[in-house]
């Protein structure tokens, strides 16, 4: 009972922990701070977590879900990594970099995944999953 106790409440911390993570970097988005908001994303998860980010994203789809499930253990948590990939990838002040591309892909991805995988249908994911492939196609990166 103690273990399973201790496993609901390191559940509640990363979600806890994701959920601030958003926030703040939405209220920096918001600030025009994007050029810091990279930096205390990619801070936040290596200190938390002891995950380099940008490492992860390059990976291929199945590798990067196997990552990512290492460390988000539930579809909440999953979809908050996904919205925190997209809003790093989203930078209209700048061209497109590799980096970027390949946030948006791998929030693309997990949406998607999320969507086809979940029991339970979200327009929201939805909305997500159609204004990421908009903004991939009008980049050029995805057909």
């Amino acid at each position: 009972m103690a273990s399973r106790d201790y496993l609901i409440r390191q559940i509640e911390e990363m979600g806890l922990f994701l959920a601030i993570l958003l926030r703040r970097i939405l209220k920096m988005k918001e600030e025009n701070q994007q050029v810091a908001l990279e930096s205390v994303v990619k801070e936040a998860l290596l200190q938390e977590l002891k995950l380099d980010i940008d490492q992860v994203v390059v990976l291929d789809n199945d590798d990067f879900l196997a990552v990512a499930k290492q460390y988000f253990t539930s579809e909440d948590q999953l979809e908050k990594l996904a919205d925190i990939l997209k809003v790093l990838g989203q930078d209209v002040g700048s061209s497109l970099s590799l980096a970027k591309i390949n946030y948006l892909l791998k929030s693309l991805f997990l949406f998607t995944h999320l969507q086809e995988t979940s029991s339970v249908f979200s327009y929201e994911r939805r909305t997500k999953i159609m204004e990421l492939q908009e903004l991939l196609l009008h980049k050029g990166v995805i057909d």
